[in-house]
């Protein structure tokens, strides 16, 4: 234990001997007078809670180790609900000042931290809040009866814990802000009178407040404060649930949001039933919608900014600098960053809807929103802040956040902290304070009117001119394309805010298209996408907010049509662009499928609609980091073929997870199946099959199944087992190319199931090698080269690669071979080539890629028999640098393909993102063009 400084043992001293003089008949224990001096040095609450209360003192006086404080405290046996009122009140309060004491006993021993102690003062106003309404209710039974609904189940009046105290974060000394609340309107029964709800609600809230706020002899539980239910002190002391919705949705202001991110129903876990479980989860469901937003928010900011401008005012005239609260760093200040970005991205982000920052924080980590040091950081220096308050308001239990001037209580903040004295004490609340700042700023920032930053002679020019202030740009074409965007954009802004927002926002993107050196009328895509957006003006404020947010728009999207156009039609994808450091990280290959599985995990299994706009919005958002990532050379092209090929993969492996649920939920199980085995699997051809995916490539897929049972599934609506998984594949194809908000989740193609689009849509394994032995083209067995297993049971992927070996080791007429593949080259070539006026096809011209990949499909179809590790591999790069390690082709020709290859996918790859035709002029390419068919020559 500690050692005390002289000046605080004389007090210490001076206050025991009184309560030594005051309970003579007491026999204190060596451990018990140390930890009591210590408790009476920095307590003046404890010192007279201990002068009242003989029992407090006797059990501090004779303990025998500080570990005895840790002792669990029973509350208040439930006899008391039987008590008159004023035996009651009186238990409530004394009890109140022992369990009070007992934990600043435990924080100024230091026997547990700051956590535990916000967390115990927390559970106990629940439990008095929850005595105190049972004691009411059974005072009021025999006359009003008890609120019941129609299936004789309960209904609860519910206490929305507001603030600290819904973040199960109080302080020593807080109000409890409360909003009290019932599920639905009726009347009471059982008792000698029916009352209304409304009524019969708001006399036990009355009642409720006035037993835990009315100051007696022996103090009060708790002050209680009402302002912040709807319509404040002139509002109904009580609301239905009916009543909070439409309050909410019709008159509900930003601060009010603010204020219901840490709401929480009263009560611990352990002492409600299911009935009042059931109506804290309704009412919690009737806020959501109104707390947290679908979409990414920006608006929050300017609201929290106005906030906190408020704060500033009331600091400076009430001379509040040092205030650990409301002060610059501050307490205040450390919530507003945190429930900032909850506001902000709490809809999208479900993980963030906590009510309390110390869990919110590891969350805004795994986002990517801070950095572990940022974190832990905010983290530390909350806490000690949080401490400071503790002790401040354990002194005196007084309502204070402000560092002392009394000298002793410095003395006791100085000595509890373990610091040499008040100067470092003042130092290191300047450095917490100063962490939470820096935080705070890069969170929240100044508005940016106010910003010096919008004084920039650039933005200056750029805003005179929007706003007519100066008539005319240097530049004529600027001019015009000013002229015409304000005529277009006043159509569509939304309202007078959405205008503010626009003035502020075009000046900036003007700015920035001449610090980029981009002409207007060259920034078509980028103002064709503030037109999209100007209805919205949360998609407005996020421009404004974010300068990198507008330098990386105006960078990408005047670079790549692709990126644009994508951003155009989707505006959710803005977010993507506020953190560089995200948007050029791309994840990981093998981070895909736990990331997309976690964003599910989020949506109830019967949610169909929310499942594909989640798959949609996980598809966009993904393909526009790699795109970010293409365009700035942080990806090569194969990297972003793979990185296409892998997300497409893992979209469709939880199309297939989703659709597999909803049908065994409706049909039962097919024959053969289980929860482990789906008996069912998915071929992945072409692009997706070879690891070549582009961003605007279909997905070439066949379905297959091992069943051949015709008897029924065994659940309540039975079916056909091999109908199931016909239903099954319309099913997943019914997830990937229905039209949400976020549109298709890719383009299917399945023609290349046996028999064509006559043929089934999902086949048995039996008959697909069946027809691929028998029946199929030389073209079929061509595309079973670029053929590979891409999701479903291990053991039907098993059979479905042995079936591809079969097939290409099968022996071959090799001239035979050359002769169809030459013949289906050419009808290819006559049919889909576009080539004219000296421009090459990149895909059909002769000497092209097709050519390319007919080159590698004829290696492995005339030479897998002789050499069947060609079959192990779907991609034509690979392909062809096995052939020439087996000396199938020479290496110079193999480099040479290769070459040629990879340039003219490069050069497909561009025209895509740029959204050009795959044409480019012969001459660019002549000499590998002459070379493939040079080499094509030789082959066939």
């Amino acid at each position: 234990m500690e050692n005390l400084p002289k000046e605080l043992m004389t007090l210490a001293e001076s206050r025991l001997r009184s309560l030594l003089l005051k309970w003579p008949e007491i026999e204190p224990t060596a451990v018990g007078i140390e930890i009591t001096n210590i408790l009476l040095a920095h307590s003046e609450f404890i010192y007279q809670s201990c002068q009242r209360y003989s029992r407090l003192s006797e059990y501090f006086l004779t303990l025998n180790s500080p570990g005895e404080l840790l002792t669990k405290i029973h509350f208040i046996e439930p006899s008391v609900l039987s008590l008159d009122e004023h035996d009651f009140v009186q238990k409530l309060r004394s009890f109140r000042q022992w369990v009070m004491s007992v934990i600043a006993a435990k924080d100024f021993l230091k026997l547990q931290t700051i956590e535990t102690t916000m967390d115990e003062l927390s559970a106990l106003a629940d439990q008095f809040y929850t005595l105190a309404r049972e004691w009411v209710k059974h005072q009021m039974a025999p006359r009003w009866g008890v609120a019941l609904d129609t299936h004789g189940k309960e209904i609860i009046l519910i206490a929305l814990g507001m603030g600290k105290l819904g973040g199960k974060e109080l302080n020593f000394s807080s109000d409890i802000d409360l909003i009290f609340c019932y599920a639905q309107k009726g009347q009471t029964s059982t008792g000698r009178r029916s009352e209304d709800y409304q009524i019969y609600f708001t006399k036990m809230a009355q009642k409720i407040i006035q037993l835990l706020d009315s100051v007696t002899a022996d103090g009060r539980v708790f002050r209680v404060d009402m302002r912040l239910r709807p319509f404040g002190d002139s509002g109904p002391l009580v609301s239905s649930f009916d009543a909070l919705e439409d309050y909410y949705q019709d008159q509900g202001r930003e601060w009010e949001r603010y204020a219901l991110l840490k709401a929480r129903p009263l009560g611990l876990s352990t002492d409600i039933t299911n009935s009042e479980l059931t109506q804290q989860q309704l009412l919690m469901q009737v806020l959501k919608p109104f707390v947290y937003r679908r979409y990414i928010d920006y608006s929050v900011i300017d609201a929290l900014r106005k906030m906190k401008r408020q704060i500033q005012q009331e600091v400076k005239r009430r001379n509040l600098t040092l205030n650990i609260k409301l002060g610059e760093g501050g307490i205040r200040e450390a919530e507003f960053i945190v429930q900032a970005l909850q506001m902000l991205r709490g809809g999208k982000d479900p993980q963030l809807q906590k009510q309390s920052l110390l869990k919110t924080l590891p969350e805004l980590v795994a986002l990517s929103v801070f950095s572990e040091e940022e974190s832990q950081q905010l983290r530390t220096s909350y806490l000690w802040l949080r401490q400071c308050e503790q002790y401040l308001q354990a002194f005196s239990d007084e309502q204070t956040q402000t560092l002392p001037q009394d000298k002793v209580k410095q003395l006791s903040l100085v000595t509890l902290f373990g610091l040499a004295d008040w100067t470092e004490f003042l130092a290191t609340f300047e450095h917490h304070s100063q962490n939470i700042n820096h935080i705070f700023v890069n969170v929240i920032g100044e508005a940016p009117q106010d910003s010096a930053k919008q004084e920039d002679h650039l933005i200056n020019k750029w805003r005179d001119i929007w706003l007519l202030k100066d008539e005319m740009a240097e530049n004529q074409d600027d001019n015009i394309v000013i002229q015409g965007l304000k005529e277009d954009l006043t159509n569509v802004v939304s309202g007078g805010r959405g205008q503010d927002k626009l003035d502020l926002l075009m000046p900036l993107l003007f700015a920035e298209c001449e610090s980029q050196k981009i002409q207007l009328n060259q920034a078509t895509a980028v103002f064709n996408l503030v037109k999209k957006i100007a209805s919205r003006t949360t998609y407005l404020e996020l421009l404004v907010e974010n300068q990198g947010a507008r330098t990386q728009l105006v960078k990408l999207v005047t670079s790549c049509h692709f990126i644009g156009k994508e951003l155009t039609k989707f505006p959710l994808l803005l977010d993507l662009l506020i953190d560089p450091k995200l948007l050029y990280s791309p994840a990981e290959l093998s981070s895909y499928h736990s990331d997309l599985r976690r964003n599910l995990l989020r949506v109830e299994p019967d949610d169909l609609e929310l499942q594909m706009e989640v798959l949609r919005q996980f598809k966009l958002s993904n393909q526009l980091a790699i795109a970010a990532c293409d365009v700035q050379g942080v990806m090569d092209l194969m990297q972003v073929s793979d990185h296409l090929t892998e997300l497409a993969s893992v979209c469709l492996y939880f199309a297939v997870e989703i659709a597999w649920t909803q049908m065994v939920a409706k049909y039962g199980y097919p024959v053969g199946s289980s929860i482990e085995n789906k008996n069912f699997g998915v071929i992945g051809y072409g692009k997706l099959g070879g690891y070549e995916l582009g961003y605007g490539s279909d997905l070439d897929i066949v379905f297959v199944h091992n069943c051949d049972s015709s008897l029924s599934t065994d659940g309540k609506k039975q079916i056909d087992s091999r109908q199931f998984y016909l239903k099954l594949a319309q099913r997943i194809m019914h997830i990937f190319t229905t039209r949400t908000l976020s549109g298709e989740l890719y383009e299917v193609d399945t023609r290349l199931r046996p028999s064509g689009a006559s043929g089934l849509l999902a086949i048995n394994i039996e008959t697909f090698a069946q027809y691929q032995q028998t029946e199929a083209w030389t073209w079929e067995h061509q595309a079973l080269v670029r053929a590979r297993y891409i999701s479903g049971d291990d053991s039907l992927g098993e059979r479905f690669n042995q079936i591809r070996r079969d097939i290409l080791t099968t022996d071959r007429d090799v001239e035979a071979l050359k002769q169809e593949i030459a013949s289906m080259r050419v009808k290819m070539y006559e049919n889909l080539n576009k080539e004219k006026d000296g421009l090459f096809d990149l895909k059909q011209s002769r000497g092209g890629i097709a050519d390319i990949e007919f080159i590698s499909q004829l290696l492995v179809l005339s030479k897998s028999k002789e050499y069947p590790e060609l079959t192990q591999l779907p991609d034509n790069v690979r392909v062809l640098q096995l052939a020439s390690q087996l000396d199938l082709i020479s290496v110079e020709h193999y480099k040479l393909l290769v070459d040629a290859y990879l340039l003219y996918r490069r050069l497909y790859h561009k025209a895509s993102l740029n959204g050009g035709e795959k044409l480019i002029l012969m001459s660019d390419i002549e000499q590998s063009r002459d070379q493939v068919i040079q080499i094509w020559q030789r082959l066939f």
